[in-house]
């Protein structure tokens, strides 16, 4: 089928944001190898400038491959746009909530109104990131656009292009869930590496005993996210498992003592990476906790919601069962 104007702006998109990602990635390096170290700068920046190199070059040629793939019309492009388009909204739309409540105190030799167009900024550059991600999810589900990516039937194929004798019964929510708990345990390798502190039911945990529950944490989380991949029964209640421990570890917040805990693990967090301790407990890293700890409850029920209404997908298909028959 002809590729539509949509499907080849959206390609034409994507490659500029892959290539905007991987100069940035390219740019970060060129910082790490030829800017002189400070004397008073933090060990732990040159594992932020890996880190940080890392995900721009992977998010980069992922980007390009699926730009290459829009352009053939290659059903897991539009799966992978739509992946990324939900990954586009997962940290955009928290975001884009939380700037106008940033409190900004008035700066020696900025202007007054300095903190208004900062916010306005900032508040545009994740709307357009989130409206893009949003039109989308929204384009790539219309079935005009669907149709467009059916390949050619082939011998023991339907229409689709899908085995008849496999069918992908996979839905895209699930897809989607099943990547991102795929990208979250990388947000975890920091806090394995460097023993950072981490809380478990409000109390707090340090040294190996952290590094433990973080990598156990990933390890739980990448063994869901391939389970869902493959719609594997048992990572359905994995998942679900995993998401509300999840909740009931956000919840504990609410506990007595939990901000002044949180504080503390802040505070330890900054001195092991070799940061400047802040003084006093300020607004903005209360406000952080408490907008985190909403959106993440509020993103963990939304998953149990998908994960939970799509379990017909994980049951198996009438074609496996009559292999028993």
């Amino acid at each position: 089928m002809k590729r539509s104007t949509g499907v080849t702006v959206s390609a034409v998109f994507v490659f500029i944001g892959s290539g905007l990602t991987i100069a940035f990635g390219l740019l970060t390096i060129a910082v790490a190898v030829f800017v002189p170290k400070q004397p008073q700068q933090p060990p732990f920046l040159r594992y932020i400038l890996l880190f940080s190199v890392g995900m721009y070059l992977t998010f980069g040629i992922w980007g390009v491959a699926s730009g290459v793939g829009l352009l053939r019309l290659r059903q897991w492009a539009r799966i992978s746009v739509l992946v990324f388009s939900g990954i586009l909204l997962v940290f955009t739309v928290p975001a884009l909530l939380i700037v106008p409540f940033i409190p900004m105190q008035p700066t020696a030799g900025l202007p007054d109104d300095f903190g208004l167009f900062f916010k306005l900024g900032m508040s545009a550059i994740y709307g357009s990131i989130a409206a893009i991600g949003g039109g989308w999810l929204y384009f790539f589900n219309k079935r005009t656009v669907k149709n467009q990516f059916r390949t050619l039937p082939e011998p023991g194929t339907s229409e689709s292009g899908v085995s008849a004798a496999n069918p992908s019964r996979r839905p895209l929510s699930i897809t989607i869930i099943g990547c991102l708990l795929l990208i979250g345990p990388l947000f975890f390798v920091p806090a394995v590496l460097l023993h950072l502190p981490m809380l478990f039911f409000g109390q707090t945990l340090d040294g190996w005993r952290a590094s433990l529950f973080a990598l156990v944490w990933c390890v739980v989380q990448g063994a869901a996210g391939v389970g869902l991949l493959k719609l594997l029964p048992w990572a359905r209640i994995l998942a679900i498992g995993t998401f509300l421990f999840g909740i009931l570890n956000c919840l504990t917040m609410v506990l007595p003592g939990s901000m002044a805990r949180l504080e503390q693990v802040n505070v330890a967090m900054q001195a092991r990476m070799g940061l400047p301790a802040v003084a006093g407990p300020p607004a903005m890293l209360h406000m952080g906790m408490w907008m985190g700890a909403i959106f993440g409850v509020a993103g963990m029920a939304v998953q149990i919601w998908f994960v939970v209404t799509r379990k017909q997908a994980f049951l198996p298909a009438p074609n496996d069962l009559a292999l028993f028959q």
